[in-house]
């Protein structure tokens, strides 16, 4: 299968999954959560939340600088769908399902490469406050599409691997505006 058809298929399913999981939701309570935290492939990030009952959509970006302009940028927006357990400090259940997109884009001196993900992950939140938690996750990211970008010509003994399919982990506070 080709990057644009695969890209394609992501993108009919996350819009299928956003309208199917959302429809039945659409009158109640919405909330904001600000959220900040350290995962593969979102690297240091900060991001938001928008909670419709027992669903978000959230979007984030994240990054790693290594200094002398080498880094590491990540763009990801994800839907959380909360299914299982309760809590005392909030309506949402602290189980939860993640599907989302990430885009990745890694410079060195050498080369600058950019991939595309389908993440998925299972995670539980642990309520402090009605206003603030932790959030844990844990699952794996599937590569859609690595485009490379060499600056300098490769030596005649190179390693090049590719690994489609990579665990993912994450952990992040929230705080609900």
């Amino acid at each position: 299968m080709n990057d644009k058809l695969k890209k394609t298929c992501v993108c009919k399913l996350l819009i299928v999954t956003l309208i199917f999981g959302c429809g039945h939701q659409l009158s109640g309570q919405e909330k904001l959560n600000i959220s900040g935290g350290l995962g593969l492939p979102e690297l240091i990030n900060i991001g938001f939340r928008y909670q419709l009952k027992q669903v978000q959509i959230g979007f984030s970006i994240g990054a790693i600088p290594y200094g002398s302009g080498e880094y590491s940028v990540s763009f990801s927006g994800d839907l959380y769908y909360h299914f299982l357990g309760s809590s005392e400090l909030s309506k949402r259940k602290p189980w939860y399902g993640r599907i989302g997109l990430n885009y990745f884009r890694n410079e060195t001196e050498i080369v600058i490469d950019r991939y595309l993900y389908l993440t998925t992950r299972l995670g539980r939140e642990f309520n402090f406050s009605r206003k603030f938690g932790i959030a844990i996750d844990i699952g794996a990211f599937y590569q859609l599409s690595n485009k490379e970008i060499r600056k300098v010509p490769p030596s005649s003994w190179n390693f090049d691997f590719e690994f489609p399919v990579l665990p993912s982990i994450g952990v992040g506070v929230f705080y609900r505006i």
